[in-house]
C-alpha cells in the first residue's frame, strides 16, 4: 500500500509537471501568435501604403523617356564636387598668392591669380611647386588628370612686384 501511495504521489507530481509544461507551452504559443499578428498587421499597413503610393504614381501618368534617363545618368556620372577641388587649391596655394578668377568650360578648369615676387625672384618655381602639389593631391587629380601651366607675367608696381599666372586642368 505504501508503494501504491508512493506511485500515486509520483504520478500526481508527474501529472502536475506535465500540465504545468503544457500550460507554459500554451502561454508561450499565445504570445508568439500575438507577436506574429502584430507583424502581419504592420506588413499589411506597409503594403497598403505602397499600394497607395503606386496608385498616386500611376495617377500622375508621368512618362519617363529613355533619353531622360540617359541624361540623368550622364549628369550624375559627370558631376564634380567643387568644394573639395577648391579646398585643394586653397590648401596648396603659397603664402602671398591668390586665385583671382576661375572658370569651368567642360572638360577644362581654368584658374588665374597672382602673388608677390619675393626678393629671391623665384616666382616661377613657387608656382610650379604649387601646380605639382595639385597634381599629387588625390582630391584634385581624381577628376582633373592633367594640369598645365599656361602663362605668367610680371607687373612692377611702385611698392612691390606681382607675378600673375594662369593654369588649366583637364579631365
Amino acid at each position: 500500500m505504501q508503494r501504491a501511495e508512493a506511485r500515486r504521489l509520483r504520478l500526481s507530481v508527474f501529472a502536475m509537471i506535465s500540465f504545468s509544461t503544457l500550460g507554459i507551452a500554451v502561454l508561450f504559443s499565445f504570445f508568439q501568435i500575438v507577436a506574429m499578428n502584430a507583424v502581419l498587421a504592420k506588413e499589411r499597413n506597409d503594403v497598403s501604403f505602397i499600394k497607395g503610393e503606386y496608385g498616386k504614381y500611376r495617377a500622375t501618368r508621368m512618362i519617363v523617356d529613355k533619353s531622360d534617363l540617359a541624361l540623368l545618368d550622364s549628369l550624375q556620372g559627370n558631376r564634380i564636387f567643387w568644394t573639395k577641388k577648391l579646398t585643394a587649391l586653397a590648401l596648396h596655394l603659397p603664402d602671398n598668392y591668390w586665385i583671382t578668377q576661375f572658370s569651368y568650360e567642360p572638360p577644362a578648369f581654368h584658374a588665374a591669380g597672382y602673388g608677390y615676387v619675393s626678393p629671391r625672384q623665384d616666382q616661377c618655381i613657387t608656382i610650379n611647386n604649387f601646380l605639382n602639389q595639385l597634381r599629387r593631391d588625390s582630391t584634385y587629380c581624381d577628376v582633373f588628370h592633367t594640369t598645365t601651366f599656361n602663362t605668367t607675367s610680371r607687373v612692377d608696381e611702385r611698392t612691390a612686384s606681382r607675378a600673375s599666372f594662369v593654369f588649366s586642368s583637364t579631365r
